[in-house]
């Protein structure tokens, strides 16, 4: 965030200010100074499914990071409809259903 000094809305202009445009500014720069999460970039995304493609050809096991978990798999097939992923438990033999969008990270 670019540290710009806010002239607009300081304290000498809020004389001539409706206390409800105070509070609109107030909500505006929170706005700003709010960072999203989630959004990945795209060719973090195109690698992380380049990764699955490869250990899903090649039964290859492969470490899925999803919300801090890190769940050590071998893929097996990506379901479209759902977007999910089918994988194996490498540890307990399981079967488990991943869902594509909570997936932050692939290392093999």
């Amino acid at each position: 965030m670019n540290q710009e000094p806010k002239d607009r809305g300081s304290i000498k202009w809020t004389s001539l200010m409706l206390p409800e445009h105070i509070e609109m500014l107030r909500n505006l720069w929170k706005e700003d100074e709010r960072v999203e999460q989630g959004h990945m970039e795209e060719q973090q995304a195109a690698g992380i499914d380049f990764l699955l493609q490869h250990a899903m050809n090649g039964q290859v096991p492969v470490c899925i990071e999803m919300d801090g978990d890190v769940h050590e798999v071998v893929p097996l097939r990506f379901h479209r409809r759902s977007g999910e992923l089918e994988c194996r438990d490498i540890h307990g033999g399981r079967l488990l259903r991943l869902s594509r969008d909570e997936v932050t990270d692939v290392s093999m």
